[in-house]
Parts: C-alpha cells; sequence; structure tokens
C-alpha cells in the first residue's frame, strides 16, 4: 500500500534535481513540497536514489509549503484537519487544546508544524 514519504537535505544536495526531474518524467508522486527543504512523496517503499536526501516516516503534524497551503498528517496519512492530528497525539496535545482554543497553535506550540 503506497504511503507518504518525507525527503529531506541540505540545501544543496544533488538529489532534489533528480527528483525535480523524475517528477517531471511521472516517475515520482510529489504530493507536498517546500523546494529544497523538504518533499512528501507518495510510494510503497522509501524513495531511494536521490543523493543527499534522506526517506523517512513523517512525523504527525502540520506540513506547509512555502505559499501556505496545508498538509496535516497522521501514521504517514494526510487528514481532514488539525483536530485529527490532535486526537492522535492525544494527552498533552488535548489538554493544550483545552487551554488555547486554536488547534493549529496547539500544533506549533508542540513543535509540529514543519
Amino acid at each position: 500500500m503506497s504511503r507518504l514519504w518525507l525527503l529531506r537535505g541540505a540545501l544543496d544536495a544533488p538529489g532534489w534535481k533528480l527528483l525535480q526531474a523524475d517528477q517531471k518524467a511521472e516517475k515520482v508522486d510529489i504530493v507536498h513540497l517546500d523546494p529544497p527543504v523538504w518533499a512528501l512523496v507518495r510510494a510503497d517503499q522509501p524513495p531511494a536514489g536521490y543523493e543527499g536526501l534522506d526517506a523517512s516516516e513523517p512525523r504527525d503534524g502540520l506540513y506547509l509549503d512555502p505559499n501556505g497551503s496545508p498538509m496535516y498528517l497522521v501514521a504517514g496519512q494526510p487528514v481532514k484537519g488539525p483536530l485529527d492530528v490532535i486526537r492522535a497525539l492525544g494527552g498533552e496535545a488535548g489538554s493544550l487544546l483545552d487551554k488555547l482554543k486554536d488547534p493549529d497553535a496547539v500544533l506549533e506550540r508542540l513543535g509540529r508544524v514543519f
């Protein structure tokens, strides 16, 4: 089953250019991107072969692209919004929501905005 993988690397990592070329050639499905800081890529297995880029499972939270478009993730899958992420995080996140009343502020306070 395909899922989302987080690719990260240095600003000057050569893998960014290859990743962009593969996207244009429709060899890879980049779902959300903050170039060249991170990319969320849909694949069955962790993407490999992009020099200087490391693939990992994305942490639960909010991923913002440079235009401010949000993508909320839980367990490597997109969810509807911040409340889904807070429910997945449980305990401290729920308590903080009761206090702050703003789910996006909770995610930011918990370091879950990327």
